[in-house]
Formats: structure tokens, sequence, C-alpha cells
């Protein structure tokens, strides 16, 4: 590979700008996002290419996607913006006072993708403290936060929300996931109606995400061809990879390390399922500390992750 010499220093704002675009896939969306001109949009990643020398983005008809040296380059960024905020925080926190335990639990699929990154940066930022993590159906995170089992829960907008505080993280669209090669899930989308024909393994857990599935199929008037439902994902993955059937989860559910390129995935529309993943904590006592902080890292973790799982940004509050 060729040396390439970068003849200027490029600014926080301008790696922002340019996660931003590839996040949006829209210079327009990102100057809107980001509260900037569109032109100084367009002038960030001008001169990155140039102090670069390669070409990180290309526009197409639907929008703007990353070249391979932009896939590159963001992976990078990323890393690099994450130790700048580490750095950042640890100059500005006495870290000897933030000790203590909290506990955390999650979806399976949502656990799949932040769990990994959580711990590894709680344990940089807070030695002294300690984090406890847990995978939970979403319907049961609620009954875990009210008994004080844990501080801190993501649940889905499948059931009602616990009574103490909730704000929308990010939103999730939902996937017709099949075997790397299976020619049904080799496109960007596929119709309701046509994955209702397919041989269908589903999740069995009611009062989850199956409850948005089966309402879908109900309001197009489909019977869907289930073959099999398991209460648990994994299992679910490996009569996938075998070829029994096809799967409709959200891309979380395949979005881990070491999963996600066994897999094809193809986004249902027509009509398109969704869900939001909301942020929750105890009530009616405050969080501690380190659960505050706890909650910090959750959140610049969904969005750190939200290209790889496929997340939306959430509405807040």
């Amino acid at each position: 590979a060729r040396a390439v010499t970068v003849k200027q220093d490029f600014t926080l704002h301008q790696y922002r700008v340019f996660l931003k675009v590839a996040e949006l896939g829209s210079m327009t969306r990102t100057a809107n996002a980001l509260a900037i001109p569109q032109p100084s949009v367009s002038r960030s990643i001008s001169r990155i290419e140039s102090a670069l020398q390669v070409k990180l983005i290309e526009r197409n008809r639907n929008g703007i996607s990353l070249t391979e040296a932009g896939e590159r380059f963001r992976a990078h960024v990323r890393e690099a913006l994450r130790h700048f905020d580490l750095a950042s925080i640890a100059a500005s926190h006495d870290q000897s006072e933030l000790s203590g335990e909290v506990r955390f639990a999650a979806p399976e699929s949502t656990a799949g993708v932040i769990f990994r990154p959580l711990v590894y940066r709680f344990q940089d930022l807070y030695p002294r403290a300690k984090i406890r993590v847990m995978t939970s159906a979403s319907v049961q995170i609620p009954s875990l936060l009210d008994n004080n089992v844990v501080d801190i829960g993501i649940i889905a907008d499948t059931h009602p929300a616990p009574a103490g505080n909730s704000e929308t993280l990010c939103r999730e669209s939902f996937y017709l996931v099949g075997w790397r090669n299976a020619p049904e899930t080799a496109g960007k989308t596929i119709s309701l109606k046509r994955a209702a024909e397919l041989p269908l393994i589903l999740n069995a857990m009611q009062g989850g995400f199956r409850s948005r599935i089966d309402e879908a199929f109900q309001r197009k008037g489909l019977t869907a061809s289930i073959i099999a439902e398991i209460d648990a994902n994994e299992p679910l993955l490996d009569l996938v990879l075998d070829q029994a059937g096809f799967s409709i989860l959200p891309f979380s559910a395949i979005a881990r390390r070491g999963r996600i390129n066994q897999f094809s995935a193809a986004r249902i529309v027509s009509p398109e399922i969704k869900r939001s993943l909301r942020l929750v904590q105890t009530s009616p006592q405050p969080l501690t500390a380190i659960g505050r902080e706890t909650a910090r890292l959750v959140r610049q973790i969904v969005t750190e992750q939200a290209a790889v799982a496929r997340w939306r940004p959430g509405s807040g509050k």
C-alpha cells in the first residue's frame, strides 16, 4: 500500500461531521442534525479527502455511501473519538469518587451489540466501580427494575415502560434473516407478503417483539408459514444457519461480532415492522453517580453502534 502524508491536522468537528454523514447518508440531513450550513458539511468532507488523497464517499441513487477506504477510515475515527472522550472524562472527573456497583439489563439482541464495549469502557473509566450486566426478555425487565434487581435497563416499546425515568434511545426495523447466500434475502428489502410464503422460524416469547410481527401479518390478512417457534434467538439462528428456514428479527440480533458475516438479511416492507428501544431506570430512588455515568455510556455506545446494528436515532424523553 502507498504511504500517505497528511498535510493538515483534522479537527474533532471534521471527524464528527464525517461520522454523521456516514450514519445519515446525506449532506442535507447531516447539516440539519448538526445545525450547520450544508456547504460546511461538504467542505469538511472535501478537506479530509484532499488531505488523505483518497475518496471516502460516493453518491448514488439512495444518497451517500462510504467507499471501502471510507469504511476503514470510519472505524479509526470512531476509535480516535472514543479515546478523546475517555481522556476528557478522565481529566474532568475525580474517578476515585466513582465507586460502588451498577446493575444493567438488556434484551438478548441489544446485549449482543453493546455489552462488550460497555464493560471494557466502564473498566477503563471507573476502575474502583463494578458493573453487572445481564440479559433478559424485554417484557421482564420492568419487573427487575421494580424489584430493585437492576438499576438501569433497556426495554422495547412493545409493552408499557415502568414508572421510573424513561427515554427513547433508538428505533429499529425488522428483517427477514437467512443464511449467507440465501437468494430470498439477497436484496435490501422484501415484502411482508413474500416473507409469509417462506418457511419461518419465529421467536415464541409472548409479550415481546413477536407481537409486532403477528400484528403486521394480521393487518395484511396474511397467514405466515411458521414451521417452528423457539423462545431464544441463538438456537433459532442456528436453525437458520442449517437452512431449515428463515426468521424475522431486528438486525441487532445478528449484528454482534462473529455473527454478522454468517447471515444475510432483507428489511421487511409493505408494511415495515418497527420498534423503539428505551432506556429506563428504577423509581423512585435516583441513580447513584456511577449509575448516571453508566446511563451516559449506554447512550454513547448505542450511538456509536448505530450503523452496525442499523439503529436509527430516537426522539428522546
